[in-house]
């Protein structure tokens, strides 16, 4: 996971030279791929600057070794986290491959070392380039430390999957891979960028608000460009959106873009060539996926590893997000870690809300992950506030935008259980408040501890959906100073807010229904049995409050089966809430 300092700042993005910036492998035909990464950018780092065409580095992989003896905790030799000197000129001409170190932060354990003095011992061992494998399945970004400004040559960074494919080909073959710019590589070559297309405006989107296409849509669109040598006359994109189901819900291409070299073209509302709005009837509970693809007219794409995107949104049960849901927790999911580098007191990270069907729900809570550079999360507190951001704006450009007016209306405390470091954990305000039509809120999290870094997502990009409707979705606020992008539109917080149906119940009266299960204790399954019928929402926490299961069940007869076999012995919570609003929490105990 990602623990990062940055500076709350909106960061404008070169668009063009960054959507040709890529990983590849080149051969064997094994590891021939387009690798995601991160790069370490001039600035901190003495590195080249990818973003210049003609800037890379393709060669030979040679895995580093500085004589360490031991494994780390994935298994692989510590000798190849390359935090000792190597032997002069042993990478003399090759991209080295380092691994990341078992520790972090102020707790530095096996292999743990700056990511810049990694590569600077490559360099002085004569490499041309740094591939640095994370010892998670996620990517993270990489400060260069003392010695990232004497680092001269390119150093990335890729996930401990990509790695591992990459290191056991080079048991056998010759492994070598591209990483740099490719404008101008290739003659027939056309290329997209998450930076630039249109995606849902939510990851996760309450059922009562999307009962309709009026209620809930997005404009679709996204820029072509041509890095290759060759001018294009007959360009097509094509949007699907495939639903739940697995059906296609929309699909539409546009075609005969011309291209010239070193260009790009937009389509989108605003063009002559345009998609029309995804918008349905109506919205069953699921999983969607928006992807677009390029191709290029009786033409092979001499590199096609660019030509698609996809992006998903989850219609839900009871949950407002910006971040993606994860597939197995049904829950926002935190890929990334960040707080101020600058940060002396409060630090927060927000969700906006503002719809026009909003008098259907209340605010309940918000779900939020955190973790600690220093010490365990037990007994760490954060507060939760709701505001009613009643700033009177129209978009991010106007003069008036502002966080001057910022009503307070609900609030609580969250206190960790137990050392929670990572996980997505469930936090209540302490009365749930109704929300109104066409009014703005902002809900956030808020830690004082600067040793606490708060959790964001890495796999959704808002940066056009930004530029396009100009309104704020991910703020943060640093010592009581707010930034309507927080972190940057590429990469919004993972909090998202818990909604509750008020059609059927006042807020503030009693919610709660008696419930139980049978049999208590139970090996592999039990019976719930509550006062409600039809579709519920059920989630399972352990005494220290992780959620264990968070699935939907259907009550007949006010009863439901539910399978325990994968929970480890213990006592659980159980927690239904009804489609009436109403909810039940009781104790299982797992044999």
């Amino acid at each position: 996971m990602k623990k990062l300092l940055l500076s709350l700042s909106v960061v404008a993005l070169a668009y063009w030279s960054s959507a040709q910036v890529i990983v590849a492998g080149v051969s064997p035909n094994s590891i021939v791929a387009n690798y995601t990464f991160t790069w370490a950018e001039p600035g901190a780092w003495g590195t080249p600057d990818f973003n210049i065409p003609g800037t890379f580095v393709q060669d030979t992989l040679a895995m580093a070794n500085d004589g360490t003896t031991g494994l780390n905790a994935q298994g692989n030799p510590l000798s190849a986290s390359g935090c000792n000197p190597l032997t002069p000129n042993s990478l003399a001409g090759k991209i080295a491959v380092v691994y990341r170190g078992d520790g972090g932060g102020s707790i530095p354990l096996n292999g743990a070392c700056e990511f810049g003095s990694k590569a600077f011992n490559a360099q002085e061992a004569g490499a041309v380039g740094v591939i640095i494998i994370n010892r998670d399945a996620d990517i993270i970004a990489m400060g260069g430390g003392a010695q990232g400004a004497n680092v001269t040559i390119p150093v990335v960074m890729i996930s401990l999957a990509d790695g591992a494919l990459l290191v056991e080909a080079m048991q056998t073959e010759s492994v070598v891979v591209f990483m740099g710019n490719k404008t101008g590589l290739f003659a027939n070559d056309i290329a997209l960028s998450r930076n630039a297309a249109l995606i849902p405006k939510l990851g996760a989107v309450p059922a009562l608000l999307a009962q309709s296409g009026t209620e809930f849509n997005f404009e679709i669109g996204a820029r072509v460009y041509n890095p290759g040598s060759n001018a294009q006359a007959n360009v097509s994109i094509n949007a699907k959106v495939v639903g739940p189901s697995g059906s296609t819900v929309y699909d539409n291409t546009v075609t005969g873009l011309s291209i010239a070299t070193t260009d790009s073209v937009d389509v989108d509302p605003s063009q002559a060539s345009n998609f029309p709005q995804f918008s349905l009837s109506s919205y069953p509970a699921g999983k969607y996926t928006l992807t677009y693809t390029i191709s290029l007219d009786g033409i092979a794409d001499e590199y096609d590893s660019d030509n698609s995107i996809s992006s998903t949104f989850t219609i839900n049960e009871d949950i407002y997000a910006y971040a993606q849901l994860d597939a197995t927790t049904n829950l926002p999911n935190p890929t990334l870690f960040y707080r101020p580098g600058d940060n002396l007191n409060t630090f927060s990270i927000c969700t906006v809300i503002d719809n026009p069907n909003a008098s259907r729900v209340g605010a309940a809570g918000v779900y939020f992950a955190a973790t600690n550079n220093t010490a365990s999360l037990a007994g760490e507190e954060i507060a939760l506030y709701l505001y009613k951001w009643e700033d009177a704006f129209t978009d991010l450009n106007d003069a008036a935008f502002g966080f001057n007016s910022l009503t307070e209306i609900a609030s609580g405390f969250y206190y960790f259980p137990s050392d929670l470091q990572n996980e997505t954990v469930y936090a209540q305000y302490n009365t749930a408040v109704a929300l109104e039509n066409n009014q703005r809120y902002l809900a956030c999290a808020q830690t004082t501890n600067i040793e606490v870094f708060l959790g964001h997502e890495g796999s959704t990009n808002y940066t056009w959906n930004s530029d396009y409707y100009l309104q704020p979705t991910s703020p943060g606020e640093s010592d009581g100073t707010y930034f309507a992008t927080g972190f940057g539109a590429d990469i919004p917080n993972s909090l998202g807010v818990k909604m509750i149906d008020v059609a059927t119940i006042g807020l503030g009266e009693n919610s709660s229904v008696d419930g139980n299960a049978y049999p208590n204790p139970a090996s592999d399954a039990v019976t719930i049995s509550i006062d409600g019928e039809g579709v519920a929402n059920l989630t399972v926490t352990d005494i220290a409050g992780k959620v264990v299961i968070s699935n939907a069940v259907t009550l007949n007869g006010g009863k439901a089966n539910v399978n325990i076999a994968s929970l480890n012995a213990g006592i659980y919570i159980f927690n239904v809430a009804l489609e009436n609003g109403k909810t039940s929490q009781f104790k299982v105990t797992k044999k």
